[in-house]
């Protein structure tokens, strides 16, 4: 529960540090970003055997950016249009 709360809040702490507008605080993006942070903090608990302070602060640190590093490889894998193809069938 620690890891999950410690994700939680690196990612909160992202999301209030980086926040223009209170519209963009509430916003969906915020919120998506809050929920995979603290989903990060559950992995990191699953993939690490030892639970002690070091890791509590790295999971911090992975909830702060994990979002971040998740959406940067969604992109790479999804798959680009070609420039002459459109995507929709006829």
């Amino acid at each position: 529960m620690a890891f999950v709360l410690m994700g939680l809040a690196g990612a909160l702490l992202y999301v209030l540090m980086w926040s223009k507008s209170w519209q963009e605080l509430l916003s969906y993006a915020s919120f998506r970003h809050v929920v995979i942070g603290a989903l990060v903090g559950l992995i990191y608990y699953f993939a690490h055997g030892e639970h002690g302070f070091p890791n509590l602060l790295m999971c911090a640190v992975a909830g702060y950016m994990g979002p971040d590093f998740i959406e940067a490889l969604v992109e790479r894998i999804r798959p680009k249009p070609s420039p002459g193809r459109t995507s929709r069938m006829y």
